[in-house]
């Protein structure tokens, strides 16, 4: 018998530890309006309304495919993101935890295919896993970058 299409639910989960602070992280990934420098499959935003801090988005993946996100915004904690209308249905949350000097960024993507293969839903939990493993790694480099220009930056001016 063949592989019939069905409901897939993808959950991926990654965590990374970032040696800066949890203000610094916030401060690279609460700029949502450039998501797109961290997660590949987004070519462009555009917001459709803000609401304290809730906000509602167009996002196109790809060349054309449109969705609509709602995200809410829980400051220097979580970024939940709720995908209501286009082809992926589900959350993802990106979490923040202190840890001293560090903080811990997490991933969590829980989505829902309809009408998939086992053979298409395995590859596209690999392609979600490596989408946010890169994204943690790029959130890791701007985040560090940015503390040790800052750092650089006032080491330099007390030289002055």
């Amino acid at each position: 018998m063949p592989n019939r299409p069905k409901d897939i639910v993808v959950e991926i989960k990654v965590r990374l530890q970032i040696n800066t602070s949890q203000e610094r992280v916030w401060d690279v990934i609460s700029n949502i309006d450039n998501d797109s420098n961290f997660w590949r499959g987004i070519t462009s935003i555009r917001n459709l309304s803000r609401d304290g801090n809730v906000t509602t988005r167009e996002i196109v993946l790809g060349t054309n495919i449109r969705c609509v996100q709602r995200l809410v915004i829980y400051p220097k904690e979580e970024i939940s993101i709720i995908w209501i209308k286009g082809v992926i249905a589900g959350t993802k949350a990106i979490l923040l935890t202190p840890l001293g000097q560090a903080t811990l960024l997490e991933i969590q993507m829980n989505y829902r295919f309809s009408d998939i293969s086992n053979l298409a839903s395995k590859r596209l939990a690999a392609l979600f896993q490596d989408e946010a493993e890169l994204a943690v790694d790029l959130i890791k480099k701007q985040s560090e970058w940015n503390e040790n220009n800052v750092s650089a930056e006032i080491k330099k001016s007390w030289a002055m």
